[in-house]
């Protein structure tokens, strides 16, 4: 199976690396994402039979905190 790619052609990343790119916890990361209207990219079946795990695009989250630094 071939890795999704975002925009910028880098690889979706799951919550928990998307968090740590931010220096986030994944929940702190998730409060973060909804009160600026990032959605998950993509969606990957769970390795554990639970829920699918989103997959986020790092250049939708530069955008975010590009505008939010430039505020």
């Amino acid at each position: 199976m071939r890795p999704l790619q975002g925009r910028d052609g880098r690889e979706l990343v799951t919550t928990p690396q998307a968090a740590y790119s931010l220096g986030m916890t994944t929940d702190a990361f998730r409060k973060w994402a909804r009160r600026r209207g990032v959605t998950p990219a993509g969606w990957r079946p769970n390795p554990n039979r639970g829920q699918a795990l989103a997959l986020w695009d790092l250049a939708d989250i530069g955008d975010k905190v590009r505008k939010q630094c430039a505020a």
